[in-house]
């Protein structure tokens, strides 16, 4: 008999304050994903709906009935489940963004989840007392495998840099990490999720939380579940047992439709649980949640159901939308336990006992951590905070230790904390180490030159050039970072102008590898019309190849960074470049080809960096990539290269003892003054305007001045057109 009751209203919320306030929060896709992969693959959908038909006649289902029961009934308001364990794996697609997720995180999504599959949740009391006696717990555990499919050691949280973080919805081959679906409840965990190309900006409708496909509907790569990295954290992690909820055959409450708030015709608003289809009803499922609008982002104290007017809503379902997800009903439950022990999707054996031994959630083996961490910034400006995330695999950390050379920690943070926060007031370059423990033994990571700290004060107010003839990487200037394999580095072999270039060795790369070229700091707004020039050559081994240099810049210290310009596969290669070669690219000076980046969208920014990042290929990676000759100038005058050729400009020594010559070898009459500026941008010396001569002319710095030792700005001002070029006294 059905017997529907008023709810009140809860407390919980599913949605953060912070994004319900920037965009609408779509919760769930998993009604339109399994529509659209249905309209490209129908011949899923009839296997799908007899496997469903099955799975409430499940034979093994009734024989786990009995087992926990003592007998064959199969009365749903009656049954008590005995815990059962679900071997969980949480694949982290990111680009070293707040995407790539502490393990705490995780540990925190899982508890919650946990809480609410067992009935354990903190609000539980909330629930409305008319409507207690159909809330029941489902109890299936969901604990993280710690054997992977090959049988070695996992934490069960599993990290890829993948651009796929931006997750389209509509590329089926995005699942391109799931482990065996027969063994293991697969996560990805991404950034985005978005159904347009390109991914986010192609997004419409709002923020996806995240979606799954019921059991049986799909390919076994593609049974995962896809979750939004920012609704990991307390009782937000609700979402995430929703889609659980899905992966374990359950539909909305509110039935196909993603749309809530509307009585749809027929099934439409029907969940499987009531009168769709009749059978069910005789086959033991408990009748209890019924025909439904659904709610979405509200938790109404009552809801008469415009569905079925003899009843109400079921306000606080976890498979609703709305702001108080609480409960399973003993239904839902049943219909989640036939679900896993029938054969539809391979559920039945992730139960097994073998499973749980295989999978190491039952006798799990000691395993040694394979310490790992990052950072939430590793570029700063002075007197910023770092929170330093344990991002540690292999096995689950019981015990940190951090050492922060040059960083303070903040106050109520210890060096033993998991996420502590430190603070970085000194510019320079630090390293971090980091110490895992489990009972079974520790292991310790350190990396270097991990941590840069630059001043608020821009590096440079004037037209700028660097061709690395002089310049250290890293160094002073440039900072340098590469996840894996190789990284920029000066080389003599190759160059646009000059004898030298900065390159990465490509041809003996690892692929999905990122390797980050950072610059000084500029002051755009005193440079006028800023434009960005560089130098770039580069050849691909096959046309294959994928490779991506992406241009970002940062105006706030590197804590975001936009895109400026990027070029990938056949289109990074510069139309000067023939063809293609698996023989080391070295190019000639005129196979460099100048890219031009309008900066007009940041040019009253005081403090803006640039990063140049290489990608190399996922699959395989192209030849060698080369930059030179970077200007960061006033497009209204000449260009600040042709300026340095003009007046055949050169400053040596550098480094020096003592005295820098800077010479000019002049076609033409010109007006040339010339000032020093120290790190801190004091004028230490000044050489007034006058007009040089056609021919050879030096001037001499630091020779009547005494400098200390350090690195010097010297400003040079040609005609009213200025650039600047570093020197150091040692």
């Amino acid at each position: 008999m059905k017997t529907f009751y008023k709810l009140a209203a809860s407390v919980v919320f599913i949605t953060s304050t912070a994004f319900a306030q920037q965009q609408h929060i779509v919760p769930c896709i998993t009604d339109e994903a399994t529509k659209l992969y249905f309209a490209t693959h129908p011949e899923e959908k009839a296997r799908y709906d007899k496997e469903m038909k099955e799975a409430h006649f499940a034979p093994e289902h009734m024989n786990e009935l009995a087992r926990n029961n003592g007998n064959n009934s199969v009365n749903a308001n009656n049954t008590v489940y005995a815990l059962d364990t679900i071997p969980v794996v949480f694949h982290i697609l990111h680009q070293n963004g707040p995407e790539n997720v502490p393990n705490s995180y995780i540990y925190q999504a899982l508890a919650e989840i946990n809480r609410v599959h067992t009935k354990k949740t903190p609000d539980s009391a909330s629930i409305e007392p008319y409507f207690s006696s159909v809330y029941g717990a489902n109890n299936f555990v969901f604990q993280l495998a710690t054997k992977d499919p090959s049988g070695n050691c996992t934490n069960g949280i599993i990290r890829y840099y993948d651009a796929n973080t931006n997750w389209n919805q509509t590329q089926y081959s995005n699942f391109a990490y799931t482990w065996d679906r027969t063994k293991y409840l697969n996560v990805y965990i991404v950034k985005n999720i978005c159904a347009g190309t390109p991914c986010p900006a192609g997004s419409s409708g709002g923020i996806i939380v995240g979606y799954t496909y019921l059991p049986g509907t799909v390919s076994a790569n593609m049974d995962a579940v896809v979750y939004n990295s920012s609704f990991l954290t307390g009782t937000n992690a609700r979402s995430l047992a929703h889609e659980f909820g899905h992966w374990l055959g359950l539909s909305h409450t509110f039935g196909s439709t993603n749309a809530p708030g509307t009585c749809l015709s027929g099934g439409n608003s029907d969940d499987f649980l009531s009168s769709n289809p009749p059978a069910v009803a005789t086959t033991g499922v408990v009748d209890d949640t019924p025909k439904d609008a659904g709610i979405e982002s509200q938790c109404p104290a009552s809801t008469p159901n415009t569905c079925d007017v003899s009843n109400y809503a079921n306000v606080q379902n976890i498979m609703n939308y709305s702001s108080c997800p609480l409960n399973f009903t003993n239904g839902q439950i049943h219909r989640m336990h036939n679900i896993m022990f029938s054969t539809t999707a391979s559920r039945s054996n992730v139960l097994t006992a073998a499973n749980k031994i295989a999978t190491g959630i039952r006798n799990p083996q000691p395993c040694i951590p394979i310490p790992y961490f990052h950072a939430s910034s590793t570029i700063v400006c002075s007197g910023s905070t770092v929170t330093f995330s344990d991002s540690t695999t292999n096995a689950t950390v019981t015990a940190w230790n951090w050492n922060f050379p040059g960083g303070t920690l903040v106050s109520g943070y210890t060096l033993t904390d998991s996420m502590p926060k430190v603070i970085y007031n000194t510019p320079g370059t630090y390293a971090v180490s980091y110490t895992a423990s489990t009972s079974t033994g520790s292991a310790s990571l350190t990396k270097t030159s991990y941590i840069t700290v630059v001043s608020y004060t821009a590096a440079y107010t004037t037209n700028f050039s660097e061709g690395f003839e002089t310049a250290s990487v890293p160094g002073t200037d440039w900072s340098i970072s590469s996840t894996a394999g190789a990284n920029w580095m000066v080389t003599s072999t190759a160059a646009a102008l000059g004898v030298k270039s900065v390159m990465i060795n490509n041809l003996s790369n690892t692929t999905s590898d990122t390797s980050i070229l950072t610059s000084p700091k500029f002051n755009l707004s005193t440079i006028g019309s800023p434009l960005l020039t560089f130098a770039m050559s580069y050849q691909q081994q096959a046309t294959t190849n994928a490779d991506k240099l992406q241009i970002t810049v940062s105006t706030d210290c590197g804590e975001t960074w936009a895109s400026k310009w990027a070029h990938s596969g056949s289109a990074l290669q510069p139309s000067s470049v023939i063809g293609q070669s698996t023989s080391a690219f070295i190019p000639t000076p005129s196979q460099f080809t100048t890219y031009t980046v309008n900066l007009s969208s940041i040019a009253s920014s005081t403090s803006a960096m640039f990063r140049w990042t290489f990608f190399s290929g996922a699959s395989s990676v192209g030849n060698n990539i080369y930059l030179d000759n970077i200007n960061v100038f006033n497009s209204t005058t000449v260009g600040i290269e042709n300026i340095e050729t003009s007046i055949g400009l050169s400053i040596y020594p550098n480094p020096s003892l003592s005295s820098i010559n800077v010479a000019f070898n002049l076609s033409e009459n010109h007006h040339i003054s010339i000032q020093v500026a120290d790190m801190l941008g004091r004028i230490v010396e000044t050489i007034p305007v006058r007009q040089y001569t056609g021919g050879e002319s030096i001037v001499t710095i630091a020779d009547k001045v005494s400098y200390q030792s350090g690195i010097y700005f010297v400003n040079i001002d040609i005609d009213g057109q200025r650039i600047a070029k570093k020197v150091i006294i040692q």
